[in-house]
C-alpha cells in the first residue's frame, strides 16, 4: 500500500504558523453560525434536512468550505440521522479528506451500521484514511472487526502524514477489543450465574410457602383434643379516674432566664496564601501513543485517549513534539509508563498550548514542573 505524506487539513498547526481555517480565509462569522444550529439540534429546537447533511457531507474533505472546521462536531450532533450519509461518504471513489473525516465522524457517532463501509476502509490506499478507519472501529467496537483488524496489523506498513504506523494503531485496536469481549463475557457469565441462584433460591422459598400453607389448609376446622387451643375471652376492666394533683415543681415559682452577655472575640484577617504556580494543560484530539523521544523509530511508553487531560512540559525546537503527562481528566485505558510520568506526541494530535513551552533538545533531561 501507498503511504501519502500530505497531513490532514484539520490537524493543528506548529506555532507560529497560520492555521488552517485562516490560510483558506474562512472566518469565524459561519463557524459561530453553525454552532448556533448544532446547540439548537441538542436542545429538539431544529430540525435537519437531508440537504442539510448533504452540505455538511460535501464540506468534510472541502478545506475553502465554511463549514469545514465544524464539519464533523456538526455530523456528531446530528446523531444516527447522519449515518446512512456518513456511510456514502466512507464508499470508494470519495477524495482521501472526505472519507478521513467521514471515518472520525462515524466513530464518535458509535452507530453499528457503519462498521461494514469502515471496514472496507481499511483497504484505502491513503494511510490517513485507514489510520481513521482503525480508530472509528475501536470506537464501534464491532467483533466482526477483529480479522480485519488483525491483517492490518500483520501486513500494513504504512504512516500516516505525522508519522504515526497504522499497523500500530491496528494493534491498539485489536488488544481494546479483545479486552471488551474478555470483560464482556465475564459479566455475562456472571450475569447469568446471578440470576440462576435467585430463581433457585425463589424456587425453594415458594416451595416452603406452599407447604405451610398446604399443612395449614389441612389442619383448618379440625379441633383435636389436648393439641387444640380455644381461644378466651377476657373482659377489659375499668380503673377509676384520679383527680390530677399538682407538683411541687409545679407550684414553685419559675425565674425568667437571663440572657448571657455575648462576649466578643477577636476576628482573624485571613491570611494571604502563595499565589499557585501556572501550569499549561491542552486536551488530546486523537487517540495516540507516547514514546519516549521525539519521533517514530521508537516503541511506545504509553497511550492517551480522545478527550484526555494533559500538561504541557516542553517542546523541540521545531514545535514537532511536545513533552507531556496526564493530567486530572483522563480515560482509564490511558497511562503513560516511564519514571517520571511524561512522554513525548506529536503536535497534530493534541490542542495547541496556550503559552510559551521551554524548548528541550531530544534526550536531554526534562524540565522540572510545578504539580498541577
Amino acid at each position: 500500500m501507498t503511504t501519502e505524506r500530505q497531513e490532514p487539513v484539520e490537524t493543528s498547526s506548529a506555532p507560529g504558523r497560520a492555521s488552517a481555517r485562516q490560510a483558506h480565509g474562512v472566518t469565524d462569522q459561519p463557524a459561530r453560525r453553525s454552532a448556533g444550529a448544532t446547540r439548537r439540534l441538542r436542545t429538539g429546537r431544529g430540525s435537519v434536512s437531508p440537504e442539510q447533511i448533504e452540505a455538511l457531507i460535501h464540506a468534510l474533505g472541502d478545506a475553502t468550505h465554511p463549514l469545514h472546521v465544524v464539519a464533523v462536531d456538526e455530523l456528531v450532533a446530528i446523531g444516527p440521522a447522519a449515518v446512512p450519509a456518513l456511510c456514502a461518504a466512507l464508499g470508494p471513489g470519495q477524495p482521501w479528506l472526505t472519507v478521513y473525516r467521514a471515518a472520525e465522524a462515524a466513530g464518535r457517532i458509535g452507530d453499528g451500521r457503519a462498521a461494514g463501509p469502515l471496514l472496507q476502509a481499511l483497504n484505502h490506499p491513503n494511510s490517513n484514511v485507514r489510520w481513521s478507519a482503525v480508530h472509528a472501529l475501536t470506537r464501534i467496537g464491532d467483533v466482526r472487526a477483529l480479522l480485519e483488524l488483525r491483517r492490518v496489523a500483520q501486513n500494513d506498513q504504512g504512516r500516516t502524514s505525522w508519522g504515526e504506523p497504522v499497523a500500530s494503531a491496528a494493534q491498539s485496536a485489536l488488544d481494546e477489543l479483545r479486552r471488551r469481549s474478555v470483560w464482556g463475557q465475564s459479566l455475562e457469565l456472571i450475569k447469568t450465574a446471578v440470576v440462576a441462584a435467585l430463581m433457585i433460591f425463589a424456587l425453594i422459598l415458594a416451595y416452603g410457602v406452599v407447604s405451610s400453607f398446604r399443612s395449614e389448609l389441612a389442619d383448618f376446622g379440625r379441633v383435636i383434643p389436648g393439641q387444640t387451643q380455644l381461644p378466651q375471652l377476657t373482659l377489659p376492666t375499668v380503673a377509676p379516674a384520679q383527680a390530677p394533683t399538682a407538683s411541687a415543681a409545679q407550684l414553685a415559682p419559675t425565674v425568667a432566664p437571663t440572657a448571657a452577655r455575648p462576649t466578643s472575640e477577636p476576628v482573624l484577617a485571613p491570611t494571604s496564601g502563595l499565589a499557585g504556580t501556572g501550569t499549561i494543560t491542552g486536551t488530546v484530539r486523537q487517540d495516540a501513543n507516547v514514546r519516549p523521544f521525539p519521533g517514530t523509530d521508537n516503541q511506545p511508553i504509553g497511550r492517551v485517549s480522545l478527550g484526555d487531560e494533559i500538561v504541557f512540559l516542553a517542546r523541540t525546537p521545531n514545535a514537532q513534539w511536545y513533552l507531556v503527562r496526564l493530567g486530572a481528566r483522563r480515560s482509564t485505558a490511558s497511562a503513560i509508563n516511564s519514571p517520571d510520568g511524561s512522554g513525548w506526541v506529536n503536535q497534530a494530535l493534541v490542542s495547541p498550548p496556550e503559552g510559551e513551552l521551554p524548548v528541550q533538545q531530544p534526550g536531554a533531561t526534562p524540565v522540572p514542573t510545578a504539580s498541577p
